[in-house]
């Protein structure tokens, strides 16, 4: 009988065994679930969800802030290699902010213990994690957004002991026709959030 089992579940489970492990999604790749959806500690996603909440104001005939938050997209991330573990939040269908050209707000939050704290707001398309730079005990992370089909920015921040700053700029260009990136020189950023 557990040969028969066994014979009948393995094919089952093959595919979840070979997906591809992804720990940090783009921006524009839903994350597996909305924070509504999300398992974390009450207190946690009371936490995150009172931070976006607060940035959005009540525009008659558009979610309020709750619901943006409860519909954004979530998932953890690493921004040490040893200490508490991250959430990425990114907007979701309910989020106003979110532009044509895939740009969306993006917000981390730390989680310890039983409590999370915002130590990034920004927006693009892309959110990565950079492995080998680290600064106040956390990894550096970028955000990409595009201005155009062809073109847009990247912008580095560094983690000043409380939250993330922006540390420096580029613009890239994409020529359709070959496929080939340009990139910009690296400069202060000029806008900061």
């Amino acid at each position: 009988m557990m040969r028969i089992v066994g014979t009948l579940l393995l094919p089952a489970l093959l595919p979840i065994a070979c997906l591809p492990q992804t720990p940090n999604l783009p921006a524009t790749a839903p994350a597996s679930v909305a924070l509504r959806d999300a398992q974390l500690p009450r207190q946690v996603k009371n936490d995150i969800v009172a931070d976006i909440a607060r940035g959005f104001e009540t525009i008659p005939g558009e979610p309020d802030g709750r619901t943006i938050a409860l519909s954004s997209w979530t998932s953890r991330i690493r921004l040490s290699p040893e200490g508490p573990a991250a959430v990425e939040v990114d907007g979701g269908p309910d989020d106003y902010a979110n532009g044509a050209t895939g740009n969306g707000d993006i917000w981390i939050f730390r989680i310890v213990g039983n409590r999370a704290s915002l130590v990034f707001k920004g927006g693009g398309y892309s959110f990565r994690v950079l492995p080998k730079t680290i600064h106040n005990g956390l990894r550096d992370v970028e955000t990409a957004w595009n201005t155009s089909c062809c073109d847009g920015g990247i912008e580095v921040y560094r983690f000043d002991g409380v939250r993330y700053r922006p540390a420096y700029c580029y613009s890239y260009q994409n020529d359709p026709d070959t496929d080939r990136m340009t990139y910009g020189k690296h400069e202060r950023c000029t806008d900061s959030n």
